[in-house]
């Protein structure tokens, strides 16, 4: 297991696990664990483990917890450190578990990895769970699951107008957390394409908008715009830029948009914010489309 600090890190997850030196942990720990983080717990105390010179490693253990929700980063944090013994930190490191049955493996070494590097191999009696750990449960994630949290990330990909697919990995992590790894890595293909169709959607209505004048004119970013800083907040506001454009070219008629202090315009049919010019009515009046819909009016809301 390695520092979360090493790498990227997944900050919502269910399934967390982490080490803690037994020495800083609160008395009689292991009678009163199950009180104390109050969740299903799985754990195993690594007493027998040594390191590429063969000698003993430092004692510690190894600590699952399963949260009946998805929970932040900080919030497995502080219930890990509820372990610590007053004045003392015990925790080590802590990380979500992508795959909560090699985690559980990993309790006893029972792992490719650990085989291949001589690791010592623990009993399966050396684990000890609490609070109705059941790895089994965890596990049997059906189909009909996967499928819905497949659902959920399209509809939010398609909501967002999301059109690149490393974006879309940054806002599902970041919303739907680490449970969601694995049905986004298997199905990376279908969101490819969705990023993909958004992409050339919203491209084509880019190039099918009227040019704009004056310095207030808004320019459409497709493609990624990945910033380093701070990826999440960019992403969302190259989001919002998208789509406050779809209704810009609508901004400089009759005073609508300045009436309403610069608030969208919204389709009288739907409540759609996705408007479009269509032209003008015989009389000259501004006829405007909703893209979702596609009914005409002369009012938007």
């Amino acid at each position: 297991m390695s520092k979360a600090e090493s790498g990227a890190r997944i900050n919502k997850a269910r399934y967390w696990w982490a080490v803690l030196y037994p020495e800083n942990m609160v008395p009689d720990w292991e009678n009163r664990i199950g009180d104390i983080v109050q969740v299903p717990y799985a754990y195993a105390a690594h007493t027998l483990d040594k390191d590429s010179k063969s000698e003993h490693r430092k004692d510690h253990v190894h600590l699952i917890l399963v949260f009946g929700n998805t929970t932040t980063y900080k919030h497995a944090m502080e219930v890990f450190n509820l372990l610590s013994a007053p004045g003392k930190k015990a925790l080590n490191t802590c990380e979500a578990c992508v795959n909560i049955r090699h985690c559980y493996d990993y309790l006893i070494h029972d792992t490719e990895t650990c085989r291949k590097e001589g690791k010592h191999q623990y009993d399966p009696d050396h684990r000890v769970t609490g609070n109705n750990f059941d790895i089994g449960a965890y596990e049997a994630l059906s189909q009909a699951e996967k499928a819905e949290m497949s659902q959920e990330i399209a509809a939010l990909i398609i909501g967002k107008k999301i059109t690149n697919l490393a974006d879309c990995y940054i806002i599902v992590m970041d919303q739907f957390g680490g449970d969601y790894f694995q049905v986004f890595q298997a199905n990376n293909a279908f969101y490819d394409r969705l990023c993909r169709g958004n992409y050339l959607k919203y491209s084509e209505m880019a190039e099918s908008e009227p040019p704009q004048s004056g310095g207030d004119a808004q320019e459409h970013e497709i493609g990624s715009q990945h910033h380093e800083n701070h990826p999440i907040r960019d992403t969302e506001e190259r989001i919002n830029r998208e789509s406050f454009n779809d209704f810009d070219s609508s901004r400089d008629t009759e005073g609508h948009v300045r009436d309403t202090e610069g608030h969208a315009p919204t389709c009288p049919f739907c409540d759609s914010l996705r408007i479009k010019k269509k032209g003008k009515t015989a009389s000259g009046q501004q006829r405007y489309q909703c893209i979702e819909c596609g009914k005409t009016s002369t009012t938007m809301f």
